[in-house]
């Protein structure tokens, strides 16, 4: 093997080696020399870096092609080595030293692009943050687009004449077809003032109370928008911000511009009009445009309306009222609002003295003027009026302001059909021309999958009697209540045929008597039956049983208002002391007709601005009041007041059509009701006669009939309504009855045959023979004797003990065929001497066992409702 050979293997095994014990020499640690077989000394090892240097150097190449080694050349060698080789300590240090000073010598990185981002040379995250660079060039972009943006809209926006301005376009209501207007919002009246007519003191109060920084400031206050702003965010009162300039081009959009966009050409139209005008001029063309509410624009035409002069006659306590309802018109009118009123003026004045307008004696000498009375705009006159007032009822509780309504050219679209509105009218003109100049009847019809209002009469004209009867008056329910109770039963798990004690008369814990029309017996009978004959002492029980509490409950969750006069937790609510409006029942009894299910009623469908947009758009909500089978089960009870009780001429007026509802008559017939459904609408009927004071007088019969109850007229009523404005529409059945998976009682069985008949069940008999003939003349007489005597005697003993066994046996045999008999005949049924239908209603006890409580025994607990 020659010496190159050897050279290259050895300088292989030492890069081998180097490899293997690079830790080792690293830290500069030498091995010893080792003898060999082959007797040469080992070639001196270093580092990695030495080694290569060795084995590829000129030197250490020559020295082995000689292959002269001499002991004293390997010393030599041996001895130059350290001289090139350090301490680990000086050598770390000293490839520390060359890291540092490579970093003092790194260059930092290029930017990639003109904003530098992601940031060059930096580590996440810190590359994902923007640079100052680019925020500087991304606000310097924004200030750019902002100048430009309003550039653009300075000139393109123009000032517009005064006789553009608030000129504004009347609302139009429609009814439900969008094609037939049912009537308009604010016949604009107005007059122009030329500026040196318009008295300074009007002048100087609005300047006082809408911007005092008027004369100053330049079209657009900064100030009092930020403060605005700021109050607003905190909660506080919610403040607009707007000058006295900003607030008359308003009247110009009247209220369309409602985005950013808008509001920034408002703004900068009110900065061109300070340019362009001069102060004094802004100021009167303001005072010529504003609403001042009762129709009127314009201060000319405000002082008429509220004081009846001219604006130069003003004095300074009115010029201060008339700036005063700016804000809110309708509000603050003294007439709508005395209070309210008074404390706005008495601020207008506060703030005249704070701008020295008016000294502290001229304010404390000023006394609050007295207005004359509104004039009633004659698009409100007749019936359309009521509906013409709902609606913009419904449109101020919806967030619009009426400033907004009647200037906002909106066009409004209500739920009410025209052709229902129509049979609605007819029905209460077909009443006989005896009927008395203050009886009121108030109705609405409902769609019960919907909530709208579909028809309603309020009044016979809004402009000489503004109070709606169908949305605003009261009246005590009577039996229209005993529905809540029937729920209530149902939901606590009675069933329809679980039996009540019928006969009369009856005293229960507390010493609360209870009477049926005539003390009629009717002995234990089915809950549905109870309902069909409406029995005070049936109902009376089972309100007890479930808790007067339940009655309450349900009523509420079915939609009636919980401030409802008169509702509470007492024993008789059941008889109906509350006094709900007409409104609220027949929404009520929609939640029935619609399976449970409870939707508001409502009167308006859309709103549609000028431009065709959409200002607002009605959306159903829905609430389960109750379950669905409760619901089908309480309409199948209700259906038999119209086929059996008191309201059973109805199967003639709507010729078989399946109908369910309720009767009611209240205390002394001072009320009286009808409320009922087929599955398609939902109607309600409410008479009652309010006296001169305001108080509810006992109705005065009229037509022919003697006891105004609820299975008379208004149920007549009620059938003119439905019977026209269903014709055509498919005749719908209601579902059948449904086990109840609650039923908490065992369902009754046929009352096994009596082997002893108790005297008192014989006593019906006489009674409602003679009722046949007698009720047309003698009702009054009959119901006073029969009631004291033969009632009493029978009711003390019989009742407590046999009515457990043996009325049974009589609610099955006299029970069924003499109530049925008298439902008939004229032994006190409504259709025919005014008593409700099953002979319990002549004296105030509806026929269907509601009513008058002096003739029902249930006086307690309804008295104090009178």
């Amino acid at each position: 093997m020659s010496d190159s050979r050897r050279s290259s293997r050895g300088s292989s095994d030492r890069s081998s080696r180097s490899t293997s014990g690079g830790a080792r020499r690293a830290a500069g640690v030498r091995r010893a020399p080792s003898s060999k077989s082959s007797g040469k000394a080992p070639a001196p090892k270093g580092t990695s870096r030495t080694g290569r240097s060795g084995a590829t150097g000129p030197q250490k190449s020559g020295a082995q092609k000689s292959g002269a080694r001499t002991p004293g050349a390997a010393t030599s060698g041996a001895a130059k080595q350290p001289s090139r080789r350090t301490s680990v300590s000086a050598r770390h240090a000293g490839v520390a030293a060359g890291a540092a000073a490579g970093r003092g010598r790194k260059k930092k990185a290029a930017a990639t692009n003109f904003l530098n981002y992601p940031r060059a040379g930096a580590r996440n995250p810190w590359r994902w943050i923007p640079s100052l660079r680019m925020v500087v060039g991304a606000m310097a972009l924004m200030v750019l687009a902002g100048l430009g943006f309003a550039a653009w809209i300075y000139n393109d926006t123009e000032v517009p004449e005064p006789s553009d301005f608030a000129l504004a376009q009347t609302s139009r209501v429609y009814f439900a077809d969008g094609e037939t207007e049912m009537g308009q919002f604010s016949e604009v009246n107005r007059t122009e003032l030329p500026a040196d007519e318009i008295p300074d003191n009007v002048k100087q109060a609005v300047v006082a109370s809408e911007d005092a920084s008027f004369y100053e400031n330049r079209g657009v206050s900064p100030r009092g928008v930020l403060r605005a702003m700021v109050n607003n965010l905190q909660g506080g009162a919610r403040q607009g911000g707007s000058t006295i300039t900003m607030q008359y081009v308003e009247r110009y959009y009247t209220g369309t511009e409602t985005s950013y966009v808008g509001k920034a050409k408002e703004a900068v139209m009110a900065l061109k009009i300070d340019q362009e005008l001069s102060k004094d001029e802004i100021l009167s063309r303001y005072l010529n445009t504003i609403y001042f509410g009762r129709g009127a624009y314009g201060v000319q035409e405000a002082s008429q309306a509220y004081f009846d002069k001219d604006a130069a006659d003003l004095t300074d306590a009115e010029a201060a009222l008339l700036v005063a309802v700016i804000p809110s018109p309708s509000t603050y009118d003294p007439v709508n609002d005395l209070e309210r009123s008074t404390g706005v003026w008495d601020r207008v004045i506060t703030r005249q003295v704070g701008e020295e307008q008016l000294t502290q004696q001229e304010a404390e000498d000023l006394e609050f003027p007295e207005t004359v009375e509104p004039s009633t705009e004659n698009s409100l006159g007749g019936t359309n009026g009521y509906l013409l007032a709902q609606v913009r009822s419904e449109l101020i509780a919806e967030g619009f302001t009426e400033d907004e309504i009647n200037t906002g050219g909106f066009t409004i679209v209500s739920t009410i059909d025209p052709s229902i509105q129509e049979n609605t009218v007819q029905a209460i003109d077909n009443l006989p021309d005896d009927r008395p100049e203050n009886n009121r009847v108030g109705t609405v019809t409902i769609d019960p999958e919907t909530g709208a209002i579909r028809g309603m009469y309020g009044g016979p004209d809004y402009v000489s009697q503004s109070q709606n009867d169908a949305t605003q008056s009261r009246m005590q329910a009577g039996s229209i209540f005993k529905t809540f109770t029937l729920i209530a039963a149902l939901e606590d798990g009675f069933p329809l045929d679980s039996r009540w004690d019928g006969n009369s008369p009856k005293t229960f814990r507390g010493g609360w008597e209870v009477n049926n029309f005539n003390n009629i017996d009717y002995g234990r009978v089915s809950l549905g039956t109870a309902t069909t004959n409406s029995i005070n002492t049936a109902f009376a029980e089972l309100n007890l049983e479930i808790g007067p509490e339940r009655t309450q409950e349900t009523a509420i969750s079915l939609g009636l208002p919980e401030e409802t006069p008169g509702l509470t937790a007492d024993a008789s609510n059941v008889l109906g002391s509350a006094s709900p409006t007409v409104t609220e029942m027949g929404e009520v009894y929609a939640t029935i007709a619609a399976g449970g299910v409870h939707r508001d009623a409502f009167i308006i469908e859309s709103v549609t601005r000028p431009d065709g947009s959409s200002r607002y758009e009605h959306e159903v909500e829905e609430t389960q009041a109750m379950d669905e089978e409760v619901a089908i089960n309480a309409t199948v009870a209700l259906q038999g007041p119209p086929t059996e009780g008191s309201a059973r001429s109805l199967q003639n007026v709507m010729e078989g059509r399946p109908v369910a509802g309720k009767t009611g008559t209240s205390e002394r017939f001072r009320s009286a009701w009808f409320v009922g459904f087929t599955p398609q609408l939902v109607t309600a009927v409410g008479m009652f006669q309010p006296g001169e004071d305001g108080s509810e007088e006992v109705l005065t019969p009229f037509g022919g009939v003697e006891n105004m109850t609820g299975g008379g007229h208004p149920t007549t009523i009620w059938g003119d309504i439905m019977s026209a404005s269903l014709a055509g529409e498919e005749y719908l059945d209601f579902p059948e009855e449904v086990q109840l998976e609650n039923e908490t009682r065992e369902r009754s069985t046929p009352s096994p045959q009596p082997t002893q008949a108790p005297p008192p069940t014989q006593e019906p008999e006489p009674t409602e023979e003679p009722s046949e003939e007698p009720s047309e003349e003698p009702s009054e007489e009959p119901s006073e004797e029969p009631s004291e005597e033969p009632s009493e005697e029978p009711s003390e003993e019989p009742t407590e003990e046999p009515s457990e066994e043996p009325s049974d046996d009589p609610s099955d045999d006299p029970t069924d065929e003499p109530s049925d008999e008298p439902t008939d005949g004229d032994d006190g049924n409504e259709g025919d001497d005014g008593n409700e239908g099953d002979g319990t209603e002549g004296d105030g006890n509806e026929g269907d066992g509601d009513g008058d409580p002096d003739a029902q025994g249930g006086r307690a607990g309804r008295e104090e409702n009178d």
